[in-house]
């Protein structure tokens, strides 16, 4: 079991800023938990309690339930989506293991952010291993975990609320959110 990890001032208010635009995301995409502080078990033996996922709660990209069924809140069962962290500079090895968990128990991406660096890491899996994402031309991350969530990292890096707000405006925007939104909430006939 890992338990929450306390934060320092910096984490704290990068773990804000990206609460805010995933909140942000979830306000135009109906369908997904985003949560901080959620305790996940992804197996019998593991508890992990991650600083920030979102997750999808209904439609084939559902990855992991909540306990709804057998009446336990306080966990989700399975691997979320998305999930990011915030770490300072001497947590490298637990960035590592949580990164080795998530890859094998199919986190889609997991994006980890130390305090001292000016950009995430962003991993995303591709065929079963977790590859680092880079960002485009654009100086945009654009995840394939949540479609039309477009995050420009010099606006991350600098904490430039409004530019990283009109990046997920504009990421929303797209026909890949439309398409997403449709495999939620879309009835099947």
């Amino acid at each position: 079991i890992n338990k929450m990890q306390e934060y320092d001032i910096n984490q704290s208010a990068m773990l804000a800023d990206m609460t805010t635009c995933l909140n942000v995301y979830r306000l135009s995409t109906p369908g997904l938990y985003v949560c901080v502080h959620p305790q996940i078990q992804l197996s019998e033996n593991v508890k992990l309690t991650p600083s920030l996922i979102a997750q999808v709660n209904s439609g084939p990209h559902q990855q992991c339930q909540t306990g709804e069924e057998s009446g336990d809140y306080d966990r989700f069962f399975g691997p979320p989506n998305f999930i990011y962290d915030v770490f300072r500079p001497d947590q490298r090895d637990l960035y590592e293991s949580r990164r080795s968990l998530f890859e094998q128990s199919g986190v889609i991406e997991y994006v980890a952010w130390f305090t001292t660096e000016k950009k995430p890491i962003w991993n995303r899996l591709t065929e079963g291993r977790y590859q680092v994402i880079e960002e485009d031309e654009q100086n945009m991350i654009k995840s394939s975990a949540l479609p039309g969530l477009w995050l420009p990292v010099d606006a991350l890096a600098h904490r430039d609320m409004f530019q990283m707000l009109a990046g997920i405006q504009r990421g929303l925007s797209r026909r890949e959110h439309h398409d997403f939104m449709n495999t939620i909430w879309k009835k099947k006939s």
